[in-house]
């Protein structure tokens, strides 16, 4: 199945696949108002959009920078679409599968599964607790061990080697 969002008021499973997104995509985003910050400040990144399989609409978004020299890749930017925030919302693992996708990329970049950002303060808690982020005092990140964990709690992989721990 790949990536799925879950139907909070159904409990159903929804496939949701993530794709890097245009510039024309972006500022359609952007036009639309349905997500906070200008994701066209974030060009000179990669942008990636989470879709609902059915119906198509991009409900979250992820901007990353690949550091080769730090063998990890930044987090730069993350966010669900406002009608998916809070107690308001109605699918959950959406910002778990972004981070999924960027820890996924990262062993494919043989960065070893390193991804890290530098969240606002009052999110810290949130990222450590539900996510596995350590805190470095500057920034968070995400290790070998913890990257496999969300990879095999947000992406349901068929017939696909997975990373391991070894």
């Amino acid at each position: 199945m790949g990536y799925y969002l879950e139907d909070i008021l159904t409990g159903e499973r929804l496939p949701a696949t993530i794709s890097r997104l245009s510039t024309e995509e972006i500022a359609l985003l952007d036009s639309s108002n349905r997500f906070d910050f200008e994701w066209k400040r974030q060009l000179q990144f990669e942008i990636y959009g989470l879709h609902l399989e059915y119906p198509e609409e991009v409900i979250g978004l992820v901007s990353l920078e690949c550091q080769p020299k730090n063998l990890a890749i930044e987090i730069k930017l993350i966010a669900n679409a406002r009608e998916h925030l809070g107690s308001k919302k109605r699918f959950d693992r959406i910002a778990g599968s972004l981070i999924a996708f960027v820890c996924k990329k990262s062993f494919d970049l043989k960065f070893d599964g390193y991804v890290y950002l530098k969240p606002k303060t009052s999110i810290i808690p949130h990222y450590r607790q539900k996510y596995g982020f350590r805190d470095t005092g500057n920034c968070l990140f995400l290790d070998t061990y913890n990257s496999i964990k969300l990879i095999n709690e947000y992406h349901e992989a068929l017939n696909e080697e997975r990373p391991t721990d070894d």
